[in-house]
């Protein structure tokens, strides 16, 4: 079972957890960046050894990513059933998604609408955000490309936090 999602990441800093009062001694200033580029991430997490198959591309998420993703799940575990949790975007939906998915073998389970904390890679988007980007300046794009791609080959070093957030404790939001 894998929970898929695409992240999106712009260049440019996450101002986070950083409050001084204005005209302090030690001010810390954080550059920016003007531009509004991004990578996108497709990723699955597969929850009983919290591996993340990635793919990491500048090009927008649409269906015809979902199906080159989906066609790198199955390399990855050629003899097995994959199930895949996602949510309702319309790549997700799409009939060339749907169909594909089930001509290679793999069953997508669809959460409910608006029900993202049921989807547990959005855990692991919520810490990459605050490891990569919170209060982070990268000065060139390609800088940024290479602290995402170094990130993901070295998710094992953040073992020990990953266990701690990456739980079958969901969080349940109220609805009024």
């Amino acid at each position: 079972m894998l929970f898929f999602d695409p992240c999106h990441l712009q260049h440019n800093v996450v101002n986070a957890k950083m409050w001084q009062p204005i005209g302090k001694e030690g001010t810390i200033r954080v550059k920016t960046n003007s531009g509004r580029k991004r990578i996108n991430i497709l990723g699955a997490l597969n929850f009983k050894d919290l591996s993340v198959i990635q793919m990491i591309t500048e090009d927008k998420c649409n269906a015809v990513k979902v199906v080159q993703f989906i066609q790198q799940v199955r390399e990855k575990y050629p003899n097995k059933d994959i199930v895949i949790v996602l949510d309702n975007a319309k790549y997700n939906l799409a009939n060339y998604t749907t169909v594909y998915a089930e001509l290679c073998g793999v069953e997508l389970f669809f959460l409910p609408s608006y029900c993202p904390n049921l989807n547990l890679i959005e855990r692991l988007w919520k810490f990459s955000k605050k490891k990569l980007v919170h209060n982070k300046y990268y000065e060139k794009f390609s800088d940024f490309v290479e602290a995402v791609n170094n990130f993901f080959r070295n998710l094992r070093k953040y073992g020990k936090e990953l266990k701690e957030i990456l739980t079958r404790k969901f969080e349940i939001i109220e609805t009024v």
